[in-house]
């Protein structure tokens, strides 16, 4: 019987009948044979087989979804940086993409004291410190929050907008940036002047609260803390919520006589000397109209081609001037704040101006400020400098030397002036004693005058870098342990006697920190870390400490 040996392998068509050949026990056979009877079923089966037989290997599949995912993180976070809600982290981008970060950049530099605080830099406290420094004492000036604009000003806007109010073509066609006036509020309805912003309290209560966060180790060892107040509303209303925030207490809307108040209150009158709102000055009282409104005005010509503009489009009864150009661009920063007690962004106002003239606009109210208390004024660093002295006394813990404006009843009494020591000072005022302090002081000098009649191609001295609306100025006292450092070779011990610390002064503008622009600072030990020695700070300050003459403020001929 013939050996008709032969297997049936099923396909999807006619049978295949194929001679059966003997298992060999050789890989190389068995390799051949597989390969010789290749098949969908016999690869099915060997699929199972090596599934079953290899380790468990992670499936790579979702990797894709895992790359565009954090792509998608990483664009919205730098989107988010390089935008005016954040902080620049990615410093080369942001240059890249434009000084101003975007047109709401544009919109807060133009405010400039009339905008929302921003921080512009790490922080005081510990952070920033050498090893083997500590805070050791504050001095903190705190400005204002945000409040409705002065009576002053806000007559001004109101006749600015009485004029769009009664324009004759009330919605423009092809400016949709003007379409908002057809609903607007043009009569600054329930608008209280003077007074602070709902967004001002608030905003005053979380600055005390991020105060006490960034020198929380320092107040636990502080010999306690002094609050004082200058006597405006605005201004002992913003001491209260400050205080509340500072304490730990949750915010809440109040009557003025439920808030805490400060330790010392000193009046706004030009009969009481006040360092923290100078009103005691004749010669600079009286002057009209002011260098600073003068410096302002030579920029009007750049503001023709706005004007222009606006009265075209809009045609307002009477027509615009320049003047009231100056005050409409301020309702972009009042509106913006006059909204709640919570940043809601920012407002229509703010789209009246293209980027190029809030750049003229912006630099408008830098030239007003630096030539009227500023660095270029002839009184502004003269008023600034009874409060450089108070600081300096209480840095040395002792009692103020001053041939100003220090109050002087108040000053010499430890109840209503203590003696320094550890402890943390809060000082509540305005924004032109922070500019008159700064320039009597030499803190952001500026290489040379500012410009007038143009914009520079860099403004170096934006009033919303520097005195926005809870602007903050802060003296830190520093001790380090000298440790192994030489002493001094005139004593042989360290200044502070045996204890082996040394003292430096640190300051910061809005937490940013900037140095003494004198030589004393700019030789002092640790000036890379922003530190100046306090015996050679109190050296930088000749101009407050000796060579200031109030006599100016009584005299004709410098006016």
């Amino acid at each position: 019987m013939p050996n008709n040996n032969y297997t049936a392998i099923p396909t999807s068509t006619t049978p295949l009948l194929q001679p059966s050949r003997p298992a060999s026990p050789g890989p190389s056979s068995q390799f051949q044979s597989r390969s010789q009877t290749s098949h969908p079923l016999h690869n099915l089966i060997d699929q199972r087989r090596r599934r079953r037989s290899s380790p468990y290997r992670p499936s790579i599949h979702f990797l894709p979804a895992l790359v565009a995912s954090l792509l998608l993180l990483g664009t919205g976070l730098i989107a988010w940086d390089i935008s005016s809600y954040g902080k620049c982290y990615f410093a080369p981008l942001c240059r890249a993409l434009g000084v101003d970060r975007g047109v709401e950049e544009g919109w807060w530099k133009g405010q400039g004291p009339y905008a929302p605080y921003r921080s512009m830099g790490k922080g005081g406290g510990e952070e920033g410190l050498p090893r083997g420094c500590e805070v050791d004492q504050v001095n903190l000036l705190h400005r204002h929050t945000a409040r409705y604009p002065t009576n002053s000003a806000g007559e001004c806007m109101s006749r600015a907008l009485g004029k769009i109010r009664d324009r004759e073509v009330k919605i423009p066609r092809h400016h949709a940036e003007l379409a908002f006036l057809a609903r607007a509020d043009l009569d600054m309805k329930d608008w209280k002047f003077d007074q602070l912003m709902d967004q001002g309290r608030k905003a005053a209560w979380k600055s005390g609260a991020d105060i006490a966060r960034t020198y929380r180790s320092f107040l636990k060892t502080t010999e306690g803390s002094f609050i004082r107040s200058s006597g405006g509303g605005r201004i002992v209303e913003t001491a209260g919520y400050w205080l509340e925030g500072f304490r730990g207490e949750r915010f809440k809307l109040k009557d003025r006589i439920k808030l805490p108040t400060a330790d010392v209150v000193v009046p706004e009158d030009p009969s009481f000397n006040n360092t923290l709102s100078v009103h005691s000055c004749p010669a600079f009282e009286s002057l009209s109209p002011s260098p600073g409104e003068e410096a302002q005005k030579s920029l009007n010509p750049l503001l023709e081609s706005a004007l222009n503009r606006l009265n075209t489009v809009l045609r307002p009864r009477p027509l615009l001037e320049v003047e009231d150009l100056v005050c409409l661009a301020d309702m972009c920063g009042y509106d913006s704040q006059a909204r709640g007690a919570d940043w809601n962004g920012w407002s229509k106002w703010c789209g009246v101006f293209g980027q190029d003239e809030w750049e003229i606009l912006g630099y408008g109210k830098e030239l007003k400020r630096y030539y009227e208390v500023g660095e270029g004024s002839t009184y502004g660093p003269t008023m600034g400098a009874g409060y450089i002295n108070e600081v300096i006394a209480r840095l040395t813990d002792s009692q103020p030397i001053d041939s100003t404006i220090v109050n002087r009843t108040l000053d010499s009494d430890e109840g209503t002036f203590p003696r320094g020591k550890k402890r943390f000072f809060v000082d509540f005022g305005h924004d032109n004693e922070i500019l008159e302090i700064l320039a009597a002081m030499g803190v952001m000098k500026q290489h040379r005058p500012l410009q007038l009649d143009q914009v520079p191609l860099k403004r170096t001295y934006i009033l919303s870098q520097i005195v926005p609306f809870g602007a903050r100025l802060t003296f830190e006292r520093i001790a380090c342990d000298m440790g192994n450092w030489e002493p001094d070779p005139t004593t042989g011990e360290p200044e502070r006697g045996n204890d082996g610390r040394k003292d430096y002064i640190r300051i910061l503008v809005n937490a940013k920190v900037h140095r003494v622009n004198h030589l004393a600072c700019e030789q002092s030990g640790l000036v890379e870390h922003g530190l100046c020695e306090l015996e050679s700070f109190v050296e930088s300050q000749r101009f407050a400490t000796t060579d200031v003459d109030w006599g100016i403020c009584y005299d004709d001929r410098k006016r």
